[in-house]
């Protein structure tokens, strides 16, 4: 492996997907479900190595990671501080058992938790992945409410096990499991400009009103303060203050999903700095293991009480629940992410990201907008006569790979391009991303 690996330029052996990938695409097409993984005879590469920005296939050929693996690897692939962390707690104790006898990784993990949240006392509650902190949040709403009713909104993903589906709007998610999905969630439309603000909050204000007296009471509203996989939407400034002091005047909790956005992605370490707005619950998820599986869902201490006491059995818990490796490697990416300064980086190569793709792509007709916060970014396609650009974010992902560039599709229609890069991520790699994806998108490379 170079030297340099992690903040390298693509180095390209063979055309991706090269001969290793696609022996083992074959080999997974005969044990894997085939729901799972897409193949095609351009998609995907197999992953051997992942360092810093840059990702290595089992065929040699070497990637500029913008999606730092769906978000996860903020602080970079395989950070050495992460890596220490696991391997000395590894010689400790790789399994507890969270909810009986708890680990000492687990206790410091919440405490370190509890100095970041925006509430006074903080209590938390740890899972495995984001899909279950959501599920936690919408459990805990309505413990605290006693109503089962949820607003969320048009584009929201908030994962794929069923009371998170329940709040996700995706059809081609939803659909195949409709029967069982209760119907006790109300979509409303997710605001893109200013003068939708106020239709979004009376249509809100309605359905607070009529669900007390027909239908299911609300009792939680759950958001993304930036949609990820919806298409790195923004809402406009003080639609989030409007939002709490709604719910707040109707009893309502409002949660906020920052399993994408959190922990520095946007350029703070919750939205609520920017928002100017403190929710009642906070998911968390993706770079808080430091690459390993772990969420949360936070909340003040007022509003967790909502849970029973535990007198024996706890009525929400799973098996690997304050796992002690990946409170460990949390624990390790929150002190970098104070230690190097991951939040002012991301800030900063945002910026620049931002910039250099607005005045590369300029004002082609095919460019809707480009738009995010911190390295969290979104390209949004258009046709020639202004219509979404549906599956060209795919299709631009694949060619993008073929230069050894990573890139993800996102955006209800595939017409978005999102970057969600490391926190380490250097300007050049970030330079070579922005002319790599102008030749494509622009056209240049055919």
């Amino acid at each position: 492996m170079d030297s340099n690996f992690g903040a390298q330029l693509p180095s390209m052996k063979t055309l991706p997907p090269g001969p290793r990938s696609l022996e083992l695409a074959s080999r997974l097409q005969d044990v894997e479900s085939r729901n799972v993984t897409w193949l095609s005879e351009d998609f995907p590469v197999f992953w051997d190595l992942a360092f810093g920005s840059n990702v290595s296939d089992v065929d040699g050929n070497v990637y500029v990671d913008l999606t730092s693996a769906f978000g996860v690897a903020f602080a970079g692939h395989s950070h050495p501080s992460i890596r220490i962390a696991m391997d000395e707690q590894a010689k400790c104790l790789v399994h507890g058992m969270g909810d009986i006898h708890p680990s000492l990784s687990k206790v410091k993990l919440m405490e370190a938790l509890a100095t970041l949240a925006p509430w006074k006392e903080t209590r938390t509650v740890l899972a495995s992945s984001g899909t279950e902190a959501i599920e936690i949040a919408l459990k805990t709403a309505q413990l605290h409410t006693g109503k089962a009713g949820v607003i969320a909104f048009k584009g929201a993903y908030h994962g794929l096990t069923l009371g998170s589906l329940s709040v996700t709007d995706r059809k081609d998610f939803r659909n195949p499991f409709v029967d069982r999905l209760l119907e006790t969630t109300k979509f409303v439309s997710f605001p893109s400009s200013d003068d939708e603000v106020a239709r979004v909050l009376t249509e809100i204000g309605s359905i607070l009103t009529e669900s007390e007296t027909s239908g299911i009471p609300i009792g939680a509203i759950v958001i993304e303060p930036i949609q990820g996989r919806g298409g790195v939407r923004i809402p406009p400034e003080g639609f989030l203050q409007d939002l709490k002091a709604l719910s707040k005047a109707t009893g309502v909790l409002l949660i906020f999903d920052e399993i994408f956005t959190g922990l520095g992605r946007s350029g703070v370490v919750f939205e609520s700095e920017v928002a100017g707005v403190i929710p009642d619950l906070i998911c968390l998820g993706k770079a808080l293991g430091g690459g390993l599986p772990l969420s949360a869902c936070l909340g003040s201490r007022s509003v967790m009480e909502a849970w029973p006491e535990n007198q024996g059995e706890a009525i929400h818990t799973s098996t690997f629940l304050g796992h002690p490796l990946s409170c460990a490697t949390a624990l390790s990416f929150l002190n970098i992410l104070k230690s190097e300064g991951l939040v002012l980086g991301s800030v900063k190569k945002g910026q620049y990201l931002l910039a250099s793709l607005r005045a590369s792509l300029g004002s082609s007709c095919h460019i809707h907008e480009v738009r995010g916060r911190g390295l969290l970014v979104g390209i949004e396609l258009r046709t020639e006569t202004g219509e979404p650009w549906k599956g060209q974010g795919a299709r631009v992902a694949r060619q993008a790979l073929r230069k050894g560039l990573i890139v993800l599709p996102a955006g209800r229609y595939g017409e978005v391009v999102q970057l969600s890069p490391a926190a380490t991520i250097t300007e050049k790699q970030i330079d070579f991303a922005v002319a790599c994806l102008s030749d494509i998108i622009l056209g240049r490379d055919l």
